[in-house]
């Protein structure tokens, strides 16, 4: 595929990855951006259309990032991005899209399906001026009775499975700390978007929230079709595996997870408790299930007598599983996590911010850094004016309402 001829004001993505690669982004909130974001980081240039005046919905979502206008939900997911305000939904908008598209090589969105056809902007109306765009629409669900439903992260989760399997046993279900449905559409919509550029034709992808995180269930759905019955909620107690689960220390909660009997008996070795290995209910594994919560009131006092940290440095020097429970804060001072290369450190407004990066290390090239988010509309003139005159400019600029679609 032809490097795209750019008017982007950005600095060269060199030796990465997507170099060349253009994509308009006409995503919004978190499913979307994520995966321009992931694009983004591999060296693509990602032209972000926006509403006139306010912008993606996340800019905002507080806090905002000193007195930069920015917020750090949008700054997560949209650094090096270009910004243009764009009304898709006017004629004059949806011509100067139109222009942008015949010069690009993707194109993603994830309005309500339908909208984007409504628009005049649909993968149909879009292919008779470049054949070879990629167009990547993430919805909700695939056809079927759920189609047209407003999918949002809770509803997925609800709806996928993952929500059942998460939670206390004898609690409630629980939504997990971070919006999987969101991000397993991202990273599906990614990785259709660069087969398709490695095929090098243009064609239409539909990549599903709902089914993409059902296919996230793996060895759960294939549990619950040997045994008929529902994956049981355990908090973080693994059906199958003992001891596999987290244990309260003097300082914090630390993770256990043996999952063999080999290293089941170097765990007792190391925990200086050898006679446990010989004790004929915890032998092997399924003994060690079956006697799950007598095997977990020897352990837990023992694991009460020691910090994070020392049940941390034995466990690496005896080569065990297991770590500690580190909250948001503790894992960006994580030393492996700053040596590892794959931290975007940013100061926006002052404030210092190691943003996580797409984490793929390549071995001929690298991924993108350094770049901060766009004020909204930053890169509006120097994208549109090679396609549009001022008048034209300012017509396509004119605020609209997007949010309900």
């Amino acid at each position: 595929m032809a490097p795209p001829t750019s008017t982007s004001t950005a600095a060269p993505n060199a030796n990465t990855p997507l170099e060349g690669v253009r994509v308009i982004d006409c995503t919004q909130m978190l499913s979307g951006p994520f995966a321009t974001q992931l694009l983004t980081d591999m060296g693509a240039e990602v032209i972000k259309i926006e509403r006139p005046t306010r912008g993606d919905i996340t800019r905002s979502v507080g806090p905002e990032i000193g007195d930069s206008g920015i917020t750090a939900y949008f700054a997560s997911l949209n650094r090096g991005k270009q910004s243009i305000e764009l009304n898709m939904a006017s004629e004059e908008g949806a011509a100067a899209l139109e222009s942008l598209a015949e010069n690009a090589d993707v194109l993603i969105e994830n309005y309500r399906p339908g909208t984007m056809d409504k628009w005049g902007l649909g993968y149909e109306n879009l292919r008779e001026v470049n054949e070879n765009l990629v167009y990547c629409s993430i919805s909700g669900f695939l056809e079927g009775p759920y189609r047209d439903m407003p999918a949002f992260d809770m509803v997925v989760q609800a709806l996928g499975g993952s929500m059942s399997i998460t939670g206390q046993a004898d609690g409630p279900p629980a939504r997990p700390g971070i919006p999987i449905g969101d991000i397993c559409a991202g990273m599906y919509a990614v990785i259709g978007i660069t087969t398709a550029l490695y095929n090098d034709e243009g064609q239409y992808i539909d990549v599903p929230m709902f089914e993409g995180l059902v296919s996230w269930l793996t060895e759960r759905a294939g549990r619950t079709f040997v045994t008929e019955e529902p994956y049981p909620r355990q908090g973080t107690v693994h059906p199958s595996l003992a001891p596999y689960r987290t244990f309260e220390t003097a300082d914090g909660w630390f993770a256990v997870a043996i999952g063999s009997d080999d290293t089941w008996l170097g765990f007792c070795e190391a925990i200086d408790r050898p006679d446990l290995a010989d004790d004929e209910r915890f032998t092997v594994n399924n003994d060690r299930v079956a006697n799950r919560d007598t095997l977990t009131d020897e352990l837990e006092p023992i694991f009460a007598n020691r910090t994070n940290d020392e049940w941390f440095d034995l466990f690496r020097d005896q080569g065990l599983p297991g770590a500690p429970v580190q909250n948001t804060v503790d894992v960006f001072e994580d030393e492996h996590l700053k040596e590892s290369g794959t931290l975007d450190d940013l100061t926006i407004d002052g404030v210092d911010l190691p943003f996580p990066l797409c984490p793929i290390e390549f071995s001929g090239s690298t991924t993108r850094s350094g770049h901060e988010p766009p004020q909204l509309g930053e890169h509006t003139e120097p994208v549109l004016s090679g396609v549009l005159s001022a008048d034209a400019l300012d017509a396509v600029c004119g605020d609209t309402d997007t949010a309900s679609e």
